[in-house]
């Protein structure tokens, strides 16, 4: 199938927060192959902002500072695959902001960002060494007298396996393996007490030695359950909640060919016959970092700590407050994201975004260049292709013509119903989803 620009959209749609249409088009030039390399090799593009502690220059005594300097870090990333993978993981292995200092969890979201598209082994290994992680799930208060279970269960339900293969006794045998870590306060400091660690012989997941933590994240990575756990996530990602299971073993036969190399299966997955599938396009309900942010992207704002404030402000209205998970088990996804109040968080966002910021920005990046007279109708299909919907139903075509009238729209009543039009659109079924 021929490339196209649409492609190119679903693409930034998918493995970014939606971009610009500036950046839509510079994928588009690149072609298939150049635009998944780009996005997937992102490591050449410089992102400088990342090495600063206060990217943003926030005032000492400001409230929230590392929050709003992480959601800034994501929302103008230029490499939209490590940001959107941030967030994944962030909500994979999830610890909220406030269980540890705020340096100490903004090293995790940079650790985070380091193992992002790196082998998951080594990132099991370090995940679990992390002090914001050892606080969150009580590693860092675990000793051989007295061995804590939470992080044991939650690395094989949540984080690996699944509840398939375990039991309590695996449970309870890698709690032991996992005692020893502590984490010093107020430096944050993680080290490893011998005389805290159970030296005895443990069985876990059918295996039996003399097993510590790092031999622990080990028999996890192992585990044929893990591969096709973390496989299926990430399809359910990036590409459709319909599991298409032949889709799903190619990205575990690439687990297994790389030892378990992330690059490498997301790589095989951007190049998969489903990705590219009409029918997986429009089916993913967008979360409210993904709706913020595109919108923002595309009507050409600039990620200033105001607008990003605004975007938190919203994200959190609409159920999902930045970095701060409700429970270990992450964010909520899919429809759970559309109750009313949620959806009405993102109408108002839309609605200020796009009346009470700019106008002029609005209409000069989304609606400028259109011959007028316009015809209803193409002014629907203009500003729908500019916003990044893929594909209006006729049902919201007519919702929003009836809106517009019969009459060609002239420069009298332009600006009125272009940027109607444009919030009509934003509020749209079709754009909570990706």
């Amino acid at each position: 199938m021929a490339w196209t620009r649409e492609d190119a959209a679903h693409l930034l749609r998918r493995a970014g927060f939606g971009g610009s249409n500036a950046e839509v088009d510079s994928l588009f030039a690149l072609g298939q192959a150049g635009a998944i390399n780009r996005i997937v090799n992102y490591e050449s593009i410089a992102d400088a902002a990342w090495s600063s502690a206060n990217p943003l220059n926030i005032p000492a005594d400001f409230w929230d500072t590392t929050r709003t300097n992480l959601t800034w870090l994501l929302v103008r990333s230029p490499r939209p695959l490590e940001a959107k993978l941030v967030w994944f993981w962030h909500g994979h292995f999830t610890t909220p902001i406030g269980v540890a200092e705020a340096a100490t969890f903004r090293k995790q979201m940079d650790k985070w960002r380091q193992y992002a598209t790196g082998n998951f082994r080594d990132f099991l290994i370090a995940m679990y060494k992390d002090a914001a992680m050892l606080r969150y799930l009580n590693g860092a208060f675990s000793r051989k007298e007295r061995p804590n279970e939470n992080f044991a269960r939650e690395s094989m339900e949540l984080y690996t396996t699944g509840t398939g293969p375990y039991r309590e006794t695996d449970v309870r045998e890698a709690a032991r393996a996992l005692t020893g870590w502590e984490v010093s306060w107020p430096a944050e400091v993680v080290s490893f007490n011998a005389r805290a660690f159970d030296p005895g012989v443990k069985t876990i997941l059918g295996r039996t030695g003399n097993f510590g933590g790092d031999d622990f994240m080990n028999i996890l990575f192992q585990r044929p359950e893990t591969a096709r756990r973390i496989s299926m996530k990430l399809y359910r990602t990036f590409v459709s909640e319909r599991i298409n299971l032949i889709e799903v073993n190619n990205l575990v036969t690439t687990w297994n060919r790389t030892s378990g190399n992330l690059k490498a299966v997301l790589t095989t997955l951007f190049n998969s016959a489903a990705f590219w599938d009409p029918r997986n396009r429009g089916t993913i309900v967008k979360s409210a970092l993904d709706y913020t942010t595109g919108l923002t992207q595309r009507l050409g704002f600039a990620m200033n700590f105001d607008r990003v404030r605004a975007i938190m402000d919203a994200m959190d209205r609409a159920g999902q407050t930045a970095f701060a998970p409700p429970n270990p088990a992450g964010y909520a996804t899919g429809l759970r994201l559309t109750g009313a109040s949620m959806l009405l968080a993102r109408y108002e966002f839309a609605y200020n975004l796009i009346y009470n910021t700019d106008q002029a920005r609005v209409l000069s990046t989304l609606a400028g260049g259109i011959t007028l007279p316009v015809a209803p109708a193409t002014l629907i299909a203009t500003l729908a292709q500019r916003l990044g919907v893929p594909a209006v139903t006729a049902t919201t075509a007519a919702g929003i013509a009836e809106y517009l009238g019969t009459a060609a729209i002239d420069s009298t009543r332009f600006n009125n119903r272009a940027l109607g039009t444009l919030y009509l659109l934003a509020c749209s079924p079709e754009y909570q989803v990706a």
